[in-house]
């Protein structure tokens, strides 16, 4: 074999390694997991982690699908302010939307100084809902977002 095509090969198996491991990381951490980028990535040298908001704005898929679920005059990243991940926050968007809760004291409930859980937080708002139901049908739908929104960017990116 040529030098070059050794050299070709050997670039193309790095390649594959390093998105491999970054794939095993990613899946790792699952789609609730909090953004820290890891050591060498792009992201670490530009200083400390991305906002919830600031995550999602970067995948356009993704925003036009919340923002559907924002209250009229709510801007995305004000939304998602104060949670501790995206699936948290797309989770309690759903809810709100589902049971016509205001988005804001929901809000309110789950990052305020008693940090309710979903279900706490919807049970403390509307006692005679079903609050365990209401809250895994939002982390359902929460999860299907960003599944669907990651297979539309991650295809974006190859194209």
């Amino acid at each position: 074999m040529s030098r070059t095509l050794l050299r070709s090969l050997a670039r193309m198996t790095i390649a594959a390694v390093w998105i491999g491991t970054a794939s095993l990381v990613a899946f790792a951490e699952g789609p609730h997991a909090p953004v820290t980028p890891h050591a060498g990535s792009a992201d670490h040298a530009k200083g400390p982690s991305l906002t919830v908001g600031e995550r999602i704005d970067r995948n356009p898929q993704l925003v036009a699908r919340l923002t559907a679920l924002l209250p009229p005059g709510m801007k995305l990243d004000q939304a998602a302010a104060g949670f501790k991940n995206q699936g948290q926050f797309i989770a309690a968007l759903h809810a709100a939307h589902n049971l016509n809760i205001p988005f804001a004291k929901l809000k309110a409930e789950m990052t305020g100084p008693d940090h309710d859980n979903l279900g706490e937080a919807i049970h403390d708002l509307d006692p005679k809902v079903d609050a365990k139901a209401a809250a895994h049908k939002a982390d359902g739908e929460a999860d299907a977002d960003l599944k669907a929104a990651s297979k539309t960017h991650d295809s974006d990116d190859t194209h």
